[in-house]
C-alpha cells in the first residue's frame, strides 16, 4: 500500500470519527420522537438540533480543511468555520491579535486550518487557542489550557520527518499534524516551532513570492 492512500485512509477514519458523534445523538433522538412522553421528545427535538448543528459545523470545517478545490479563506471566515468544532468544541478561538483578519489568506488557509485542528489536539482538557500575527508575513498559534502540550512528534514532523510515517504511528486522532505538514510542503509555506511562553508557539509563514 502507497503512503498516499494511507494518509487517505487515516483522513476518512478521522472524518468518520468526528462525525458519528452527533450522527449518533441524532439517531437516539428520532427514537425518542417515538414515545408517548411529550416531556422526552421536547428533549429529544433539542438535542436532535444540537447535534445536526455540531454535525453540519464539523463538516464544514473538515471539507475545507481537507476537501479539493481552492476556497478564498481568511483568518476571520476560518474563525467562523472553527466555532464549535476545535478540540471537539471544549477550545475557543481568539484572533484578536491578527492584524487585517479579513485579508485573503492564498496558499496559507488550508494549513492554518490543519494548524488549528493540532492545536486542538494539544489541549485534552479543552481552553483557548491564540493566532496572531500579520498574515501577510507571519502567523503564530498557540494552545493554552490545563494539561496543554504539542502532539507527540509535532517537532519531528517539522524537521523534516516523513509526514506518512508519522500518520502511520499516530493513526486517525492524529492526522492532522501530516496533513499540515504535506499542505504547507505542496504550497511553500514555512512552519516552525518558535520559543515563547508556557509552551513553543506554531508558526507559519506564508511563500516568499506572497510576501
Amino acid at each position: 500500500m502507497t503512503g498516499c492512500a494511507v494518509l487517505a485512509e487515516l483522513v476518512c477514519a478521522r472524518l468518520t470519527h468526528d462525525l458519528s458523534g452527533p450522527l449518533a445523538t441524532i439517531g437516539a433522538a428520532v427514537e425518542i420522537l417515538g414515545l408517548d412522553d411529550p416531556a422526552a421528545r421536547q428533549e429529544a427535538l433539542g438535542l436532535a438540533g444540537e447535534a445536526a448543528g455540531q454535525l453540519a459545523r464539523r463538516l464544514k470545517y473538515l471539507r475545507a480543511a481537507w476537501g479539493a478545490g481552492q476556497q478564498a479563506l481568511s483568518v476571520a471566515a476560518i474563525a467562523a468555520m472553527a466555532e464549535g468544532v476545535l478540540a471537539a468544541g471544549r477550545a475557543s478561538l481568539d484572533i484578536s491579535r491578527v492584524a487585517a483578519p479579513d485579508q485573503p489568506l492564498g496558499p496559507l488557509g488550508r494549513v492554518l486550518m490543519n494548524a488549528l485542528l493540532v492545536a486542538g489536539e494539544a489541549l485534552p482538557r479543552g481552553g483557548t487557542i491564540v493566532c496572531a500575527g500579520d498574515p501577510a508575513a507571519q502567523l503564530v498559534i498557540q494552545p493554552a489550557g490545563e494539561g496543554a502540550a504539542w502532539p507527540a512528534g509535532l517537532a519531528a514532523l517539522i524537521a523534516g520527518e516523513d509526514p506518512l510515517a508519522i500518520a502511520s504511528a499516530g493513526g486517525p486522532r492524529g492526522v492532522a499534524a501530516p496533513m499540515m505538514m504535506v499542505l504547507a510542503r505542496r504550497e511553500g509555506v514555512t512552519v516552525s516551532l518558535l520559543m515563547g511562553g508556557a509552551l513553543p508557539l506554531l508558526s507559519l509563514a506564508p511563500p516568499r513570492s506572497a510576501e
